[in-house]
């Protein structure tokens, strides 16, 4: 009893280990992406029902396993390690093409390559039905997720509500999803392990045991995996809309129960193919693409070679394991050494793939760094380039702060020699009329002083030269103020420019030599060029500009 459980274990180790690493996070991927796995509940019944679907056939069989259980080899434990060493080699070999390996069907080519070893002759009835089924079941899923996809997107343009409230019922929509999904992933994958001889063990009772513990041993020791990986699709292949999304746990889920189901088209399904087909179908929807061309072609590529290298080891791990001795008596592979060169050409073939594959990533990391490399060179390229614009306009502006100052205390002391030979004149010409008798003569002196003082008090030259240098300051704001207003006349860009710089009303008549209430006819007449309303500060505006 002890021999034909720990072949029971390995038999379960060797085909769920790529069942739980490679399968399940094509269906958890999803179930990530529309959100749904943030509930606390869905966290929870997620394994569950994962675990429960995977044991539900050893209780009810059914679907595809009673159709395939005379194709199944005699169940001993030489058939059995050849199906699971031919399922766990074959998905290593096409998981070199494509990530999402088409476990299933390495396991059923397997079961028929031993079959074919065991009993002399292949069953081309279930062979071209389960390759129909590998067929359809993707086109009937790219159909189902084009179709949901338009619908959830009507639905969200023409429903007339908030887009959050949509979103909201269609997360809902999603947690729903999810479970079915979930469920229905397991009953079709789970179907599997019931196809091993399981029952060799005594009963039903203790291969559901085996097949419980084995999972939870593989589903924790692999979470951490699972978690990245999972993470990654949702991350990289999946960011889509909820409406999107929720299509495509629909119709994933509908394809798995419609081929699960007794009386529907029974066959063992990947969740892979399933989710490219619905990828493909969502991307001609939308019109965006969620996969490459090469990607496409290497998944493909990964589904034609899973089965084919399963028939393959099937049949020579029979034969070298002796499956086939009851049968012909033989000596096993002593009699037929073909096989043993069909094994020796796979491992072969094998081991010329992994090399290229490893060259391949090895070529896509250089690839990488190189691009990692030249972003980083370009990168600081431009940040060297902007720091040397950075510090010629710095110096720029240096240079010509020094110069305005210079030019500041050249006027300043130009000024204060004009003030001072003004006031000599004036005081001059005071001393002179002071002398001269009362009459036309000192009252016409008096005059051209009072003139010659008004004329100071205006301060022209003064005025013209701040508003010059007020010019060169703001610059820029000038040249933004001309292209936005281009009707401004010159004083009303006077007025925006001492505005600017926080001159009070009051100041500002003083500054241009008008009255309070012509800075406010002024103000009033800038707010409605500019287009303000009563509402918009004219200060903060101008300041904006």
């Amino acid at each position: 009893m002890v021999l034909p459980l720990l072949a029971v274990v390995l038999a379960l180790l060797l085909v769920g280990f790529p069942l739980i690493r490679l399968e399940f996070p094509s269906v958890l991927g999803v179930v990530h992406a529309s959100g749904a796995d943030e509930r606390i509940s869905v966290k929870l019944l997620v394994p569950l029902l994962l675990l429960g679907a995977t044991l539900l056939p050893l209780f009810y069989p059914g679907g595809y396993t009673e159709i395939l259980k005379e194709t199944l080899p005699s169940k001993d434990l030489q058939s059995l390690l050849a199906i699971s060493l031919s399922t766990a080699v074959a998905v290593a070999v096409a998981s070199m093409l494509h990530r999402w390996t088409a476990v299933p069907y390495a396991f059923m080519g397997a079961v028929f390559g031993c079959s074919l070893m065991v009993s002399g002759r292949l069953d081309w009835i279930q062979m071209g039905r389960m390759a129909a089924a590998w067929v359809a079941a993707p086109l009937i899923c790219g159909l189902l997720t084009a179709l949901l996809t338009r619908i959830f997107s009507t639905y969200s343009t023409k429903s007339g509500r908030h887009l959050a409230y949509s979103d909201r019922r269609l997360l809902r929509g999603c947690i729903l999803a999810s479970l079915l999904l979930v469920a229905a992933a397991g009953w079709n994958e789970g179907q599997l392990l019931s196809l091993l001889p399981l029952p060799g063990l005594g009963g039903g009772e203790l291969a559901a045991g085996v097949v419980l513990g084995v999972t939870f041993l593989l589903y924790f020791t692999q979470a951490r995996g699972i978690h990245v990986r999972v993470g990654e699709m949702a991350e990289d292949q999946l960011d889509f809309g909820t409406g999107h999304t929720l299509a495509i746990l629909l119709s994933m889920a509908l394809t798995f129960a419609l081929f699960s189901w007794p009386k529907g088209l029974p066959a063992p399904l990947s969740a892979g193919s399933l989710l490219i087909s619905a990828l493909v179908a969502g991307s001609l929807v939308r019109q965006k693409a969620a996969l490459s061309g090469d990607d496409i072609r290497r998944h493909v590529g990964a589904t034609v070679v899973a089965p084919v290298m399963g028939i393959l080891l099937g049949y020579c791990l029979s034969l070298i394991l002796g499956a086939s001795e009851a049968r012909s008596g033989s000596a096993g592979w002593n009699a037929n050494p073909v096989p043993v060169f069909i094994l020796l050409g796979m491992v072969l073939v094998l081991s010329v793939l992994y090399v290229y594959n490893r060259s391949r990533r090895e070529e896509a990391l250089r690839q990488r760094l190189m691009n990692a490399r030249e972003e980083q060179v370009v990168s600081t390229q431009k940040a060297l380039s902007a720091l040397e614009v950075r510090v010629e306009t710095n110096e720029k502006d240096l240079l010509n702060k020094l110069d305005i100052k210079r030019k500041e205390l050249v006027d300043f002391a130009v000024g204060v020699s004009d003030q001072k030979a003004f006031m000599e004149k004036v005081y001059e010409e005071l001393s002179h009329t002071k002398d001269l008798p009362d009459g036309p003569e000192k009252n016409q002196s008096l005059e051209e002083v009072l003139s010659q003082l008004r004329e100071r008090m205006y301060f022209s030259r003064e005025m013209n030269d701040f508003y010059a240098r007020t010019e060169v300051l703001h610059r820029d704001f000038n040249m933004r103020l001309k292209e936005a207003f281009p009707d401004l006349t010159e004083g009303e860009r006077k007025l925006a420019i001492l505005l600017r710089q926080g001159f009070s009303s009051k100041y500002i008549a003083s500054l241009m030599n008008i009255t309070p209430k012509s800075v406010e006819i002024g103000r009033y007449r800038l707010r409605l060029k500019l287009g303000l309303d009563r509402s918009v500060n004219l200060v903060q505006y101008i300041k904006s500009i």
